[in-house]
């Protein structure tokens, strides 16, 4: 998963002072936060369960409600909201991409390799349609496009909701009520379509299937909930308002799928955010003692975020194999999602938005107005 912070530096002449940071640790441990309950999803519930081909003995530590990636799609709303306004909307997005596609890219190719090369017996292998359709961003559009690898659903919705808030942002002409305007029909129009087309005993019509959870427009209220938190902690919308659509950002949380038992970990989880919107600066010993591990794994997510689920379950399943207990290859999950994480943050994505944002920057802003 990935937040709207550049991870490049920037292009300041080397004579001149070091701009201080101001990137605070409450940020970076509710990313945390966000990576390690996908992890701990995935290694204990998910993939022992659910991957044909791959399931691994049941172990006695299992958490069976998903919220992590939720929480890392608000974060990227809530940045989203911060930097739109700092550049012109086509240059903000591309910048998105830049971040985004080039690590997603590489993630997708490694993945089909590994499964390729060297899945355990019975994983069913994605034919080269399904990599095309993965690398083309219509594995969520397409029923007939196998997932290469299933927690990489999130990257269409994010590519689809930094795309719509660049097209917002246009001219700046959706502002203050016109833009609260906009979050509410985003968060109520998908509501009101599951009730009336796919409600208990429905058959849904495509339009609406495809509509909802072929283009994650029933992930829409994730980035919507991250830009009213932004906008509430700028004193651009009232606490009352907040309160009010976050109480709809829950309600669309329970009843697009997945749901479940995610609900009040979700809801937790956005009163850590407010409260990192509200008050940044953490100072609590606990978190200044861990600092350095915390924006270490905060900086690498993304690509742990890619790489961890497939590659971790084909390597705990070898595991396995060989008589190693849940104790054994639940943490060698885990390990491989983070070595394979920061190889593709360190190798991949870092010098990719370098490259494309120092040519990007550039290019004259009135070329990518």
């Amino acid at each position: 998963m990935v937040d709207t912070q550049d991870v490049a530096p920037s292009s300041r002449r080397q004579d001149e002072p070091k701009p201080r940071s101001t990137r605070h640790i409450s940020w970076d441990a509710i990313r945390v936060l966000g990576i390690v309950a996908v992890l701990t999803f995935h290694a204990t519930f998910l993939a022992p369960l659910t991957l044909p081909g791959l399931e691994l003995p049941p172990a006695p530590l299992r958490m069976d409600f998903p919220f992590g990636a939720s929480v890392l799609i608000v974060i990227s709303g809530y940045f989203a909201a911060m930097t739109v306004g700092k550049q012109t909307p086509l240059r903000w997005w591309l910048r998105r991409l830049a971040r985004l596609l080039p690590a997603f890219w590489i993630a997708v190719l490694f993945i089909f390799v590994v499964t390729q090369l060297f899945a355990p017996e019975g994983l069913p292998r994605r034919t080269y349609g399904d990599l095309v359709g993965n690398l083309a961003l219509v594995h969520t559009l397409l029923p007939e496009v196998e997932y290469i690898d299933l927690a990489h659903w999130t990257v269409p919705v994010q590519v689809c909701g930094f795309t719509a808030i660049a097209l917002l942002a246009w001219r700046g002409s959706i502002r203050g009520a016109r833009a609260s305007a906009v979050m509410w029909a985003v968060l109520l129009v998908p509501l009101l379509t599951r009730y009336l087309f796919m409600g208990p005993g429905k058959t849904p019509p495509w339009f609406a299937s495809t509509m909802l959870d072929g283009t994650g427009v029933n992930r829409a209220h994730l980035l919507i909930a991250g830009v009213a938190i932004f906008r509430w902690s700028k004193g651009r919308m009232s606490f009352t308002q907040l309160y009010l659509m976050l109480i709809v950002v829950v309600l669309a949380h329970s009843l697009h799928p997945p749901a479940g038992d995610s609900v009040l970990a979700f809801a937790i989880a956005l009163v850590l955010i407010c409260v990192a919107a509200y008050q940044p600066a953490w100072d609590l010993p606990a978190l200044q003692a861990l600092a350095r591990p915390i924006r270490w794994l905060a900086g690498i997510s993304y690509g742990v975020y890619l790489m961890h689920y497939v590659v971790g379950t084909i390597v705990s399943r070898h595991l396995a194999d060989l008589g190693v207990p849940w104790w054994g290859w639940m943490p060698a999950f885990v390990a491989t999602a983070i070595v394979l994480g920061w190889a593709l943050t360190r190798w991949v994505e870092q010098p990719a938005f370098t490259f494309l944002t120092r040519r990007l920057d550039a290019i004259p802003s009135r070329r990518t107005a």
